[in-house]
């Protein structure tokens, strides 16, 4: 019951991302761009976690560089792992914040553990509280230039 109640909770939340899946498994199985079939498209990457993981390693049809431009991708990771990446920011270190890093840019070893530490200097600022949307997250990952670890070299 409680994996029925995750699975239509990601259904419901999924629908404003439904018109790009991006890359993992769900992306290169599911071509059509109905909302239906993005939605079965994210929900499968979701499901699955083939798009963290593709992202992390370069395959699914994953790039840092192609998803860094998408605000949406970094939004949505950040909706579905809300309460790891919380957690993981207060601690300065996690999977989940390091892909986030490379959601943000951050190609090197050197460049996440700066935005790693960076994100948790800022994590009030980020998290200001235990009722911050994903939305806010991100608006205020941003007001915070957590991200500017992951530009130049």
């Amino acid at each position: 019951m409680k994996l029925v109640l995750v699975t239509l909770s990601l259904l419901v939340s999924s629908l404003a991302m439904a018109n790009d899946a991006g890359c993992g498994i769900g992306g290169m199985l599911i071509k059509s761009n109905t909302k239906l079939m993005q939605l079965f498209a994210v929900t499968t990457n979701a499901s699955f976690g083939s798009q963290t993981f593709g992202i992390t390693f370069g395959t699914s049809g994953c790039s840092a560089s192609g998803l860094v431009k998408n605000d949406k991708q970094i939004q949505y990771f950040v909706e579905v792992n809300q309460e790891e990446l919380t957690r993981e920011m207060a601690q300065g270190r996690g999977e989940k914040l390091s892909t986030l890093a490379a959601l943000n840019g951050c190609a090197s070893d050197s460049q996440i553990n700066t935005f790693n530490a960076q994100a948790q200097t800022a994590f009030k600022t980020i998290v200001p509280s235990s009722k911050t949307t994903a939305v806010d997250f991100v608006n205020n990952m941003k007001s915070a230039s957590v991200a500017d670890a992951c530009k130049g070299s």
